[in-house]
C-alpha cells in the first residue's frame, strides 16, 4: 500500500510528541515531524517540501505563513472548542484576571464558547505577531496577569512578564487533521500516481531536474534526498538568480571527479514563471584543480584587469573598442602579445561582452596541458570541445609541438568547430621566431580567416602608464589598506624608464610590493629603485637589435634610435632616459644624420 508522506510542523515540542505517537500507530502514512514556529516553521517547510511530501500538517498562524510560501496543500489542526474549554476550566482554579488571546484559530472557537456559556472573558485577536506584545501589555495594565493563548502570545507574555497558559491541540484534534491529510491525498489519488510515475521517470533518467517557483524556491527535485550534494546545491544556488530572469542558459562546474552542466528554461503555468533546470553529469578529463584546464562562466570570469589596463585614449582606448567589436562577431580571434600583455583577460572579456556568454568558458593552458590529457580533449566523447555555442580558449598554443599543432587543425577542420563554438587562441611574440608560432599564425589567418588582436608591450605605451598604475594603486589601496597618492616625479620617472619586459604582470607585482613597503603618501625614488633591482634587465636601455661591432660612437647612437623610437621620437623623454641634456642628444643625432 502506498502510505501518504506527510510533514508535520508542530509550533511546540508538545504536539510534536503526539504527531510521533499517532505516527507510530498507523501504517498508512510516512510522517516526517519537524518543530517551528511561525516564520521559523514556514523556513522549515519552504526547505523541506520539495522532497516528495504529500501533504503538510501544521496550526494556526504557522500554517498560514507556509500556506502562503509552498504550493503542497496544507492542512490546519484546529483548535477544538473542547481544547479551549479544557483551559478555561484550568484557569478558573486561577486567583486572578485572565484574557484569550491568540490568532483566529483560537479566538473564533473562543467566542463561540464565551457567547453559548456566557462566559464574561477578554479574547484578543493577533493580525500579526508584531503587535501581540502592546495588546498583551494593555491587558496587563488593565489588571490581567494571566493568559490563555498560542505560542505567539506566550512568547509575547513572557517577554513583559506576564503568566500564560499556552492552549493546546488534543491529541482528537491531531488525529483529525492526520486522517484529513490523508483523506485528501486519497482523494486526488489519480493525481498522485500521475506524479509518482512521472518522479520514478525522471529519478531513473541519467540527467537531475530541479523546479523552482517565480519565488525562488525549490518546487521539485528528482534528487533523491540522500543524494543530495551540498557542493552541487550550492552551484545551483549561486546561478539561480540569473536563471530566473534569463531563460536557456547553460553553465558548468567541476565536483571532484565529474563535471556537472545545468541548462534552464522558464515555464509558464497559470501565468506564472517556473524555472527548470536540467543537470547533466559527466565524468571529468583532469583533476579538479588542475591549472591546465579551467571553466568559466560569466559571473566568475575576471577581466576587470584587463578593463583597466586598455580603457582609456590613444592606443589603450582603440585597444578597448576592438575587443568589444570583436565580441560581437562569431569569427575565431587570434590573441597577439608578449609574456603579461593580458591576452587571456582579453580573451575572457571578448566572452564576457559576447552572445556566447550565457554557456561555459573553457580556458586550456597548452604550456600545462601533458599528452594523454591533450589526447582526450581531441578524442574523449565527453570533451567541452564537442559542446555547441560555449567559448574554448586555447591560452599560449605556440606551447605546443609540432604533432599536437597538426592534430589541433584536423580536429578543428573535421568537427567544423568553428561554426558549433567560439575559438580563441593566444600566442606571445617573445616566442615569435618559433616553427609552432608561424604555423598557428597561418593557419588561424589564412585557413580560418580569423580577427587578430595584437596587445602593445607596456614600453610603447607612455602615454597610458600614469593612468595605469593610478588604477593599480587605487586597487592596492583597497586591498592592503593603504593610503598611497602616487609617485614622486623621479621615482615615476624612474618606472618610465625601466623596460617592462613582463609588461602588465610585471607591472602589477612591482606596485604591489611598493604599496606594501610604502608608509608615506607618495612612492619615493629610492623605494623604485630598490625594487627594480630585483627585476630582470634592470638598468638595459637596449634590445638585442643594438650592434656592438661598430666604434663606441656608433654603438651610442644605435643606443640613441632604439630609445627614440620606445619614446615616439620624443626627443625630451629619450634624453631623460639617456641621462644627457636634449642639446647632447641634438648635437648625435645631427652628426650622425
Amino acid at each position: 500500500m502506498q502510505k501518504t508522506k506527510i510533514l508535520a510542523v508542530a509550533p511546540y515540542e508538545g504536539m510534536a510528541d503526539i504527531l510521533t505517537d499517532i505516527a507510530q500507530s498507523r501504517d498508512d502514512i510516512a510522517l516526517t515531524v519537524q518543530t517551528g514556529d511561525l516564520f521559523t516553521g514556514r523556513d522549515i517547510a519552504m526547505q523541506l517540501a520539495h522532497k516528495n511530501y504529500d501533504v503538510i500538517i501544521s496550526r494556526g498562524g504557522t500554517a498560514e505563513l507556509i500556506q502562503s510560501a509552498v504550493e503542497l496543500p496544507v492542512i490546519d489542526i484546529s483548535i477544538s472548542v473542547y481544547d479551549i474549554l479544557l483551559s478555561i476550566k484550568l484557569a478558573e482554579s486561577y486567583n486572578g484576571k485572565f484574557v484569550i488571546a491568540g490568532f483566529p484559530g483560537i479566538t473564533a472557537n473562543a467566542h463561540l464558547l464565551c457567547d453559548l456559556l456566557q462566559y464574561d472573558i477578554d479574547i484578543i485577536t493577533f493580525k500579526d505577531s508584531a503587535d501581540a506584545v502592546n495588546h498583551l501589555k494593555k491587558a496587563k495594565e488593565n489588571g490581567c496577569t494571566l493568559v490563555l493563548c498560542d505560542v505567539t502570545g506566550a512568547r509575547a507574555a513572557k517577554d513583559i512578564g506576564l503568566n500564560y497558559n499556552l492552549v493546546t491541540s488534543g491529541r482528537e484534534s491531531i488525529e483529525n487533521a492526520v486522517a484529513e491529510a490523508v483523506k485528501l491525498v486519497h482523494s486526488s489519488n489519480y493525481v498522485h500516481k500521475q506524479k509518482d510515475l512521472f518522479q520514478s521517470l525522471l529519478t531513473e533518467d541519467d540527467r537531475e531536474f530541479l523546479i523552482y517557483s517565480p519565488a525562488g524556491t525549490l518546487w521539485f527535485s528528482s534528487i533523491a534526498i540522500d543524494e543530495m550534494n551540498t557542493s552541487l546545491m550550492n552551484f545551483v544556488q549561486t546561478y539561480i538568480k540569473s536563471f530566473l530572469k534569463v531563460p536557456n542558459q547553460t553553465v558548468s562546474h567541476q565536483i571532484r571527479d565529474n563535471v556537472y552542466t545545468l541548462y534552464n528554461r522558464h515555464l509558464i503555468y497559470e501565468d506564472q514563471k517556473y524555472t527548470a533546470i536540467t543537470i547533466c553529469k559527466s565524468p571529468a578529463l583532469t583533476a579538479e584543480d588542475d591549472p591546465g584546464f579551467q571553466i568559466y562562466n560569466i559571473d566568475n570570469t575576471s577581466s576587470n584587469d584587463f578593463a583597466d589596463a586598455y580603457n582609456g585614449t590613444g592606443k589603450a582606448g582603440k585597444i578597448a573598442q576592438i575587443v568589444e567589436e570583436y565580441a560581437k562577431s562569431h569569427l575565431p580571434v587570434l590573441i597577439l602579445g608578449e609574456n603579461g600583455t593580458g591576452k587571456g583577460k582579453a580573451a575572457s572579456l571578448i566572452y564576457k561582452q559576447s552572445n556566447y556568454k550565457h554557456a561555459p568558458f573553457y580556458s586550456i593552458d597548452c604550456s600545462l596541458i601533458k599528452e594523454r590529457k591533450w589526447h582526450s580533449l581531441l578524442n574523449n566523447e565527453n570533451s567541452p570541445l564537442n559542446e555547441v555555442d560555449s567559448t574554448v580558449f586555447f591560452e599560449k598554443a605556440d606551447a605546443l609541438s609540432l604533432e599536437q599543432i597538426g592534430d589541433l587543425f584536423q580536429y578543428i577542420d573535421q568537427t567544423k568547430l568553428c561554426t558549433r563554438m567560439r575559438l580563441i587562441v593566444s600566442l606571445s611574440t617573445n616566442n615569435s621566431n618559433q616553427p609552432a608560432f608561424a604555423t598557428i599564425r597561418t593557419f588561424m589567418e589564412n585557413h580560418l580567416s580569423c580577427l587578430t588582436l595584437n596587445l602593445p608591450p607596456l614600453r610603447e605605451r607612455i602615454d597610458d602608464f600614469s593612468g595605469i598604475t593610478a588604477l593599480y594603486l587605487h586597487r592596492f589601496n583597497v586591498s592592503l589598506g593603504k593610503q598611497i597618492i602616487g609617485f614622486d616625479v623621479e621615482a615615476m620617472e624612474k618606472m618610465l624608464s625601466y623596460n617592462w619586459p613582463n609588461n602588465l604582470d610585471q607591472l602589477q607585482h612591482v606596485l604591489k610590493e611598493l604599496v606594501t613597503i610604502t608608509k608615506t603618501p607618495y612612492i619615493s625614488c629610492d623605494t623604485v629603485e630598490a625594487i627594480l633591482k630585483q627585476e630582470p634587465d634592470y638598468g638595459r636601455v637596449f634590445d638585442d637589435s643594438v650592434k656592438f661591432d661598430g666604434t663606441l660612437d656608433e654603438i651610442n647612437y644605435q643606443i640613441i634610435l632604439q630609445v627614440l623610437h620606445e619614446e615616439h621620437d620624443n626627443k625630451e623623454k629619450t634624453a631623460r632616459r639617456l641621462g644627457i641634456s636634449r642639446s647632447t642628444l641634438w648635437r648625435i643625432l645631427k652628426n650622425n644624420n
